[in-house]
C-alpha cells in the first residue's frame, strides 16, 4: 500500500509539472489571435472555501489473533479548503479541519487496565469490547487533477497525505459507560487519502463541491496494551480507515 501511494504521488507530480512547462512554451512561441483554437478559461491562482463531511470509519490491525473490528462508527467533520492552481488542470490541494473517527474493537483476552482523566480504572480480562471515538485536527495536503469545465461541472481526482493531531479520545465499554482517556492515545497520526468528485459552477467563481474520499492511517492509534494467551502483554498496532462524503462551497 505504501509503495502504491509513493508511486501515485510521483506520477501526479510529474503530470502537474509537465503541462506547466508546455503552457509556458506555448505562450512564448505563439500569440493569441481569433484564428487560434479556443483555450480553456483561465482559473484563479488560488481558490478556497468551506466544507462539511460525514461517513463511516473502522479499525484494522496486523495482530488479528487478538484484535478484530466489530462495528464501524459514523463520522463527521468540517473545515476549510484551498486549491493553489499550478496549471488549468492540476492544483496543490490543502485543507485544515476537524474530524471525529473511530470504531469498535474486540480484544480476545481483554486489555491491561488503564485510567481515564479522572483516575478511574478501565479494562481487565472481563471486558473485551471497546468503542473508540477520537477527534483530530487534520491538515490534508495533496495533488488534485481536474478536467476542463464540461457544461457547468468540473470533475477531479486527488491523492495526498494527512498529518493529524489528536484533540480528545473517548472509550465506551460494552456496559455503555463512557470514559475520556485522551492520554492513552497517541498525540500524532499520519494518514493518506485518495478521492474524487465534482465542482458545480453556480455563478462567477462560486461553486458547489461534492467529493468522496478514503482515508487510511499509517501510525498506531493508541498506547493501550492487551493480554496474549500466555498472559504476557503487548501493544497491537491499530490503524484507522474512513470513507466520507464531503459537501462544500468554493468561492
Amino acid at each position: 500500500m505504501k509503495k502504491f501511494f509513493i508511486i501515485s504521488v510521483i506520477i501526479l507530480l510529474s503530470a502537474a509539472i509537465l503541462p506547466a512547462q508546455e503552457d509556458g512554451q506555448y505562450q512564448s512561441q505563439t500569440s493569441y489571435t481569433p484564428t487560434n483554437p479556443v483555450r480553456p478559461k483561465q482559473k484563479n491562482k488560488v481558490d478556497g472555501g468551506l466544507y462539511i463531511k460525514g461517513g463511516i470509519s473502522w479499525m484494522m490491525s496486523d495482530s488479528k489473533a487478538y484484535f478484530s473490528n466489530q462495528k464501524s462508527k459514523m463520522t463527521y467533520g468540517f473545515g476549510a479548503v484551498m486549491d493553489w492552481n499550478i496549471t488549468n488542470n492540476f492544483a496543490l490541494n490543502i485543507a485544515a479541519g476537524f474530524c471525529n473517527i473511530g470504531g469498535t474493537a474486540y480484544f480476545k483476552n481483554g486489555v491491561v487496565p488503564f485510567h481515564d482523566i479522572d483516575g478511574i480504572e478501565i479494562g481487565g480480562h472481563t471486558m473485551d469490547l471497546y468503542k473508540y471515538s477520537t477527534s483530530y485536527i487534520e491538515v490534508p495536503v495533496g495533488i488534485k487533477g481536474c478536467t476542463n469545465e464540461i457544461g457547468y461541472f468540473t470533475y477531479f481526482l486527488k491523492l495526498g497525505i494527512d498529518p493529524m493531531v489528536r484533540i480528545k479520545s473517548k472509550v465506551m465499554l460494552e456496559t455503555k459507560e463512557n470514559y475520556v482517556a485522551t492520554k492513552e492515545f497517541n498525540l500524532f497520526n499520519l494518514g493518506w487519502h485518495v478521492g474524487g468528485g465534482a465542482e458545480w459552477t453556480l455563478a462567477g467563481n462560486t461553486k458547489l463541491l461534492f467529493e468522496l474520499d478514503y482515508l487510511g492511517t499509517f501510525i498506531d492509534l493508541d498506547k493501550i496494551n492487551v493480554y496474549k494467551d500466555d498472559g504476557t502483554i503487548f501493544n497491537p498496532g491499530i490503524r484507522l480507515n474512513d470513507i466520507s462524503i464531503k459537501v462544500g462551497v468554493i468561492f
